[in-house]
């Protein structure tokens, strides 16, 4: 099997393979210094997360506090009535401006038919009939 076929197989934990599939790997990375390396990358980023698993931050002071005072002004602005009929009116412009790229979108789909329109029964000139 070729690199592009072991490819896929790297990333996986041994226990997440099926044996054939764990050998197939096993075989290819044992010939192939570039595959080789791309399993080794990924065993250490496995350990590395699971090390980072069994760490614990502690946010830094006012942490909490600050993003409450942020939630407390944004709350503010949006009570704000000039800010509500700013944003509906920004949105009826959305709207209509998306409205008015569908129908011309739409026309310029829409097939150019330059004969008769179906149905529509227009009698022929009498020099046109006398044949």
């Amino acid at each position: 099997m070729g690199c592009h076929d072991v490819r896929p197989l790297l990333p996986a934990r041994v226990e997440e393979l099926s044996p054939l599939e764990a050998r197939i790997r096993a075989e290819h990375v044992a010939g192939c210094p570039r595959c080789a390396a791309e399993a080794a990358a990924y065993n250490r980023l496995v350990y590395a997360l699971a090390a980072m698993a069994s760490l614990e931050a502690e946010p830094v002071d006012g942490t909490l506090e600050r993003a409450l005072a942020v939630l407390d002004r944004r709350r503010a602005l949006m009570t704000d009535p000039r800010l509500a009929m700013f944003a509906a009116g920004s949105a009826g412009a959305l709207v209509a401006t998306l409205v008015v790229a569908h129908a011309l979108r739409q026309r310029r789909r829409a097939p150019r038919d330059t004969g008769p329109i179906r149905g529509l029964m227009i009698p022929a000139p009498a020099f046109a009939r006398a044949k």
